[in-house]
């Protein structure tokens, strides 16, 4: 996902707009970024640690407390989100 744009990374764009408190600003003019922003909390919590940060579906259950199931489920939602996009 790090695509460049200039000479930092979308990821640093985003990270300046959290400390910043730029999130809608940065959403408004970066389309990745605001289809996560709108995601639910649990899908977007489980697209970034299952399909970002590599996580397993048992360790995202583990964490969350749920089944493995649900972990699948909120990640094939969040996926279907971006390609109907």
């Amino acid at each position: 996902m790090a695509s460049f744009t200039g000479e930092h990374t979308v990821e640093e764009s985003w990270l300046r707009a959290t400390e910043d408190g730029n999130l809608p600003e940065v959403a408004a003019h970066d389309s990745q970024f605001a289809a996560i922003l709108a995601l639910s909390d649990f899908e977007r919590f489980v697209y970034v640690l299952t399909v970002l940060e590599g996580w397993t579906d048992r360790e995202c259950a583990t964490l969350l407390h749920v089944s493995p199931p649900l972990i699948e489920e909120a990640r094939l939602h969040a996926l279907q989100h971006f390609f109907k996009r």
